[in-house]
């Protein structure tokens, strides 16, 4: 018996010493992997976070991010702050998902009912580049149709409800017990803190670094929706706390695993068919080769983030960039989530092109020069053209038609008709491609404006 029992004892030994070697080997391959997608995707600057219900297993940080302790802008990472807000309030009995929003805020009332859960769930049918000023129901009532403005409205109704603003609500009842001491959800606050890292925006394949637009009243989001400031170290608390089903490190209990649950799985599918994904609350869900996972991603105009919780594994994963690159970097560092979860299940990752980033971006540039080539060229015709004589009269009113009035209207309305994305999206996030299709037009424009000229005097008795 006694044999038996020391070697059962020697058997669990060799386990635990087994996991934790394990454990420590995937902790490497994490670390020689964001090392080299630091250098391949000319990543400014990354943290990289990863946790257990116990303890912070890992912080990393690259590049211009040198410190655990820097502040960065969460992006729509900020909506699960609110949701939190709102589940707590929820258990408070202070507010009631099923209720009209119009009952908490009389000033926001629509022709149809909108709940708050609705704008939880991404479903009031507000479009997804309305604002606080001009949101009103569209065609897509009671689909899931993302829009920052649902949550914004929620950090309104936590101030109605709480009688608190909305970035003292979150600092008293998640910050402060969660011992986040250098996150806000007052991005102005935070301005001129010496330890915020300024973002990176990208210019044809080069990033410029520099300071975030701040939220003004008439901006796409705000706190509540996407400018929560937090670093590395506080968001592996924040992050541990849901792996410890609402309980802080100190033992307390700020939501309870019933709502966070509620929060997961109380979703609404995407509505498409490439994949099985769901909208919960301030959180996504969807199975990858049959592993569980809940993940938000965040973007301001200068830096993104991603972070997912595998619940029956119990880890969670956070990634913090100062930089923004949407067609290029951004789609890239989209494989490193995919990449993170064959780490953790101790596969190989995708072999990484240490040329992606350079090639992608001449395709892009040639892109631009082309359509900068093609309104120099139209200008330079209208200089140099001839008014008078009635050779090919109708092919040159053709030419002068499609160049000075089709070919700007295309650069312009191309975007917004096809891509659903209004120009003062793109000045914000792609702002090299704005630059190219604006003056792309201006310059048609003149083109035709330096001809109508031309033809009025030529033709002027």
């Amino acid at each position: 018996m006694k044999r038996m029992l020391i070697l059962l004892m020697c058997s669990l030994s060799f386990l635990c010493f087994a996991e934790e070697g394990l454990e420590e080997s995937k902790i490497r391959k994490f670390d020689e992997y964001l090392n080299e997608i630091t250098k391949a995707y000319h990543i400014p600057g990354m943290a990289f976070i990863l946790v257990s219900p116990e303890k912070t297993q890992m912080v990393r940080t690259y590049g211009q991010c040198y410190n655990p302790e820097q502040q960065m802008f969460l992006g729509s990472m900020s909506k699960s702050f609110t949701a939190l807000s709102i589940m707590q309030l929820v258990e408070k009995n202070l507010i009631n998902l099923d209720e009209d929003i119009s009952f908490y805020l009389p000033d926001y009332k629509f022709e149809k009912k909108i709940t708050v859960r609705a704008l939880l769930n991404q479903t009031s049918g507000f479009d997804t580049h309305a604002k606080l000023h001009n949101v009103k129901i569209t065609k897509s009532y009671g689909k899931y149709e993302y829009a920052n403005v649902n949550y914004d409205l929620l950090g309104k109704i936590i101030e109605k409800v709480s009688g608190l603003c909305y970035e003292d609500y979150v600092q008293k009842n998640i910050f402060v017990p969660l011992d986040m001491k250098d996150s806000s959800a007052d991005s102005w606050k935070v301005k001129d803190s010496s330890k915020l890292l300024d973002g990176n925006r990208n210019y044809f394949g080069f990033f410029k670094q520099g300071e975030a637009d701040y939220p003004v009243e008439k901006s796409w989001f705000h706190e509540p929706a996407g400018y929560i400031a937090s670093t590395p170290n506080d968001y592996a608390n924040y992050l541990k706390m849901y792996l410890n089903g609402g309980i802080t490190e100190n033992g307390k209990q700020i939501i309870s695993e019933q709502s966070i649950n509620r929060m997961w799985y109380e979703n609404v599918s995407y509505g498409l068919d490439e994949y099985d994904g769901y909208y919960g609350m301030g959180w996504n869900y969807m199975k990858w080769h049959g592993q569980e996972m809940v993940f938000h991603g965040g973007r301001v105009e200068n830096g993104i983030t991603y972070m997912f919780i595998l619940p029956k594994e119990k880890l969670g994963v956070c990634f913090m960039l100062n930089a923004s690159d949407e067609f290029v970097m951004n789609s890239l560092m989209d494989n490193a989530i995919w990449d993170s979860l064959a780490i953790i299940r101790g596969e190989e990752t995708c072999k990484i092109n240490h040329n992606s980033y350079v090639l992608l971006h001449v395709l892009l540039d040639f892109i631009f020069v082309f359509i900068l080539s093609v309104s120099v060229f139209i200008l330079f015709r209208a200089v140099k053209s001839k008014s008078r004589g009635t050779e090919k009269r109708v092919l040159k009113i053709i030419c002068r038609i499609t160049g000075y009035i089709i070919w700007p209207l295309l650069l312009l309305c191309f975007i917004p008709l096809f891509f659903k994305t209004p120009l003062w999206v793109v000045r914000l996030f792609v702002p090299d491609l704005f630059m190219v299709v604006v003056s792309g037009a201006v310059i048609s424009f003149a083109a035709g404006i330096i001809n109508g000229i031309r033809f009025i005097k030529n033709n002027h008795y």
